[in-house]
């Protein structure tokens, strides 16, 4: 925490040194902004287990959101910011989650242009944008990063966190082309989970963008095969980059993550976007490889093409098809939340998938 704290009291030094609080002449900007994103997809189950094949149909939601945002200038350099963000299913008009409102983001900061910024409440880890800068989908559609790497849904512990609530976040202003993002969440009773951080650093500089990531989370023993130990340590490392070629973008990421006691996780992606007319191409081939008895091994290879339509409007078509070995049983972004208890992916099952869609920024 002395980190947080010293950035903290660094920024209110600062406006305390430039003049007084928010004078009544303050400029103060709110905004309401969001993204819609509905598909047709049309999946193919391999048979497996003595179960036959099975085809399904979906009309599926990705990612859609609203939210509102805003900042107040302080004078200075200085500005307080917050941001409420709400996810949601376009397809059946519920709620993302069901148990928080603004589900993804739920935040108040202080920023100042030369020390940077301190922003406290319900925040997105440092792996969810690093991701979202290496991922030639954009963290979206069939090819989305998400479905092998990220914790939760078929991925269990294995992975990066996406999501902390109750965090104190510092991010640092760009200098000399590096940004550092430094996370830590308190434990509020909430034993034996606790205590989460995460660093990352990033650099870009003309056509190059890099970038690292650590996380530490602490997972329950009995979640990951270990009922004797009430907690252990689960840490994520991630290293990703792009380099912007003159008619194409190439894109790469390592993960390895460990868990105490437990076998470990590796994997990696590499992809590529390419601009072709109103539109781009975009390609990825991801594998994740489990030290476990049962070689729970699984890859993904996907590409689509996305159409612009007008600035806010897109229209996109791709094809994916999803190996699972082993016990893993991994489906495709982002039907496999549509598919319930169908039963599918079955455990070693592939997975053939076809989709189009819309997508409208707002």
């Amino acid at each position: 925490m002395k980190t947080f704290h010293i950035a903290f009291a660094g920024l209110l030094a600062a406006h305390a040194v430039t003049g007084a609080f928010a004078q009544s002449g303050a400029r103060t900007t709110v905004n309401l902004y969001g993204r819609i994103d509905a598909s047709l997809n049309f999946h193919r189950f391999t048979a497996n287990a003595g179960q036959p094949g099975f085809s399904g149909k979906y009309l599926s939601s990705d990612t859609s959101r609203w939210g509102v945002r805003g900042s107040e200038d302080l004078g200075g350099g200085m500005s307080a910011y917050f941001k409420l963000e709400h996810g949601f299913n376009v397809d059946t008009g519920l709620p993302s989650n069901a148990t928080a409102f603004f589900n993804r983001e739920s935040i108040v900061g202080l920023s100042h242009r030369s020390l940077g910024s301190i922003q406290l409440g319900s925040q997105f880890t440092p792996s969810i944008w690093l991701t979202s800068k290496i991922d030639p989908f954009q963290r979206s559609n069939t090819g989305a990063i998400l479905t092998l790497f990220q914790q939760g849904g078929p991925a269990g512990a294995r992975g990066y966190p996406s999501q902390q609530n109750n965090a104190v976040q510092y991010i640092s202003p760009v200098m000399g082309g590096f940004l550092v993002r430094a996370l830590i969440a308190t434990r509020e009773g909430q034993a034996p989970l606790g205590d989460p951080r995460s660093l990352s650093v990033e650099f870009t500089r003309d056509r190059v963008f890099v970038g690292g990531v650590y996380e530490r989370v602490t997972t329950i023993g009995s979640t990951v095969g270990q009922p004797t130990r009430s907690t252990v340590a689960n840490t994520t490392a991630l290293l990703g980059a792009t380099y912007r070629f003159d008619r194409f973008k190439l894109h790469g990421m390592l993960i390895e993550n460990r868990i105490e006691g437990t076998t470990g996780m590796r994997g990696g992606m590499v992809g590529v976007s390419v601009p072709v007319g109103a539109g781009e191409v975009q390609a990825t081939y991801q594998r994740r490889d489990l030290d476990d008895a049962a070689n729970s091994d699984a890859n993904l290879f996907a590409v689509q093409y996305m159409h612009a339509l007008s600035k806010r409007t897109s229209v996109y078509v791709g094809t994916a098809r999803q190996r699972n070995d082993g016990a893993a049983a991994f489906g495709i972004w982002p039907s496999r939340l549509d598919q319930g208890t169908a039963g599918v992916p079955r455990a070693g099952g592939d997975v053939s998938a076809l989709q189009t869609g819309i997508r409208h920024l707002f």
